[in-house]
């Protein structure tokens, strides 16, 4: 899995195709521990460094746990 931020603020994670054929039979994507805490370091990684891209709307968009966030066009409101 790649993980890449753009200047805008978005970003995109790129899958393998063994992923793709994991996440196809399974549905899911079982982290091991290892595995979670490189994720954990390259996601913290990209957060930093795109935060500061982040118009002044997104920058105060709070999230919360028990949260439904709904996958939306990018021409959409947030």
């Amino acid at each position: 899995m790649i993980i890449n931020g753009k200047k805008d603020g978005s970003g995109e994670i790129i899958f393998t195709d063994k992923e793709i054929e994991i996440l196809n039979k399974n549905k899911k994507l079982e982290l091991s521990p290892k595995f979670l805490k490189h994720f954990a370091n390259l996601f913290m990684a990209l957060f930093v460094n795109i935060q500061h891209n982040f118009d002044e709307k997104t920058k105060k968009i709070l999230s919360h746990e028990d949260q439904d966030i709904q996958i939306k066009k990018e021409t959409d409101d947030l």
